[in-house]
């Protein structure tokens, strides 16, 4: 199936988002709304326009930010684990579809931020430390970066919750036409 040229916009635009939001974490580290751009992705068209939106996004922060490119294998790394966003904006849409209230799905998003940000981790910080050794020393001191990761997630998703709503209200009158 080929994507329509609407989706590969929708994309290429969100794509762009990844990489200003991510501008975020030279303010604040480890603060990065790019991840609500990608679940959004995925909760909006599927996932592999998600995993899109996350690979190409991440790949031009990754390689062209103020503080350098990174090595390829954490580059690989990081791909995989902001893609993992796009899954879990799938599933939320699926969950969402059950839910009447909007008190639900906000639950859904704290737990899809957390989620989200944990999955990144997981990810990026082993093949961090088995780049950067000791092992074991290099995970536990990246914990604190982790966690401020997945907390400041648990609170972004909810927060940005409107344009989310914004957003696939939009989507449901485009696909009526």
């Amino acid at each position: 199936m080929r994507p329509s040229p609407q989706i590969i916009a929708r994309v290429a635009i969100f794509a762009a988002l990844v990489f200003v939001f991510s501008y975020f974490t030279l303010l604040l580290p480890n603060v990065n709304p790019a991840f609500f751009i990608v679940f959004s992705a995925g909760y909006l068209w599927g996932i592999w326009p998600g995993i899109g939106v996350g690979a190409i996004g991440f790949f031009l922060w990754s390689n062209l930010n103020p503080s350098g490119p990174v090595a390829f294998p954490l580059l690989l790394s990081q791909l995989a684990g902001i893609s993992l966003s796009a899954p879990v904006g799938v599933a939320a849409f699926k969950s969402a579809r059950m839910l009447k209230k909007d008190t639900g799905l906000l639950f859904i998003l704290t737990v899809a931020g957390i989620f989200t940000g944990l999955l990144y981790h997981l990810v990026v910080d082993v093949v961090d430390a088995w780049l950067y050794q000791p092992f074991w020393p290099r995970i536990i001191s990246g914990l604190a970066f982790s966690l401020i990761t997945i907390i400041s997630n648990g609170i972004i998703f909810p927060l940005l919750y409107p344009a989310l709503k914004f957003l696939q209200e939009r989507e449901s009158r485009r696909r009526k036409w």
